[in-house]
């Protein structure tokens, strides 16, 4: 089989008996009707029923927000055979190599990739 891009010397049936490359990714989270922006409650319907939506997430952000909740997980993919970080980083968003920066709002943290996808939201590019 193929990783990475690079032959690998076992079976798929092989390298899915030993290695669990599962991610529960986050499809969609709740927003509340606090935290929504005035361009979601035009268009999402019934949000002031429901007190919020359910916000479908694309694929790489879903992928970010999973790694960043799962850091226990990291080491299950960054030990794969053939690792490569800048196809891993093109496949799922994340950024393997460098740390994440964090930025402090009122004694909260939050990554910088967290406030740039949160940005993105109210500012039309």
């Amino acid at each position: 089989m193929r990783l990475f891009n690079k032959d690998l010397d076992m079976t798929v049936e092989e390298f899915y008996n030993k290695y669990s490359i599962y991610m529960d990714i986050p499809l969609t989270r709740w927003v509340d009707k606090d935290k929504m922006t005035e361009e979601e409650k035009k268009s999402v319907k019934g949000w002031e029923t429901m007190g919020g939506y359910l916000r479908t997430l694309p694929y790489k952000e879903a992928c970010q927000i999973w790694w960043k909740e799962n850091p226990n997980d990291h080491g299950r993919f960054l030990t794969l055979p053939n690792f490569d970080a800048e196809i891993f980083k093109e496949i799922t968003g994340i950024n393997t190599e460098a740390p994440e920066t964090m930025i402090e709002i009122k004694g909260k943290k939050y990554s910088a990739s967290t406030i740039q996808e949160a940005l993105k939201r109210y500012v039309n590019e």
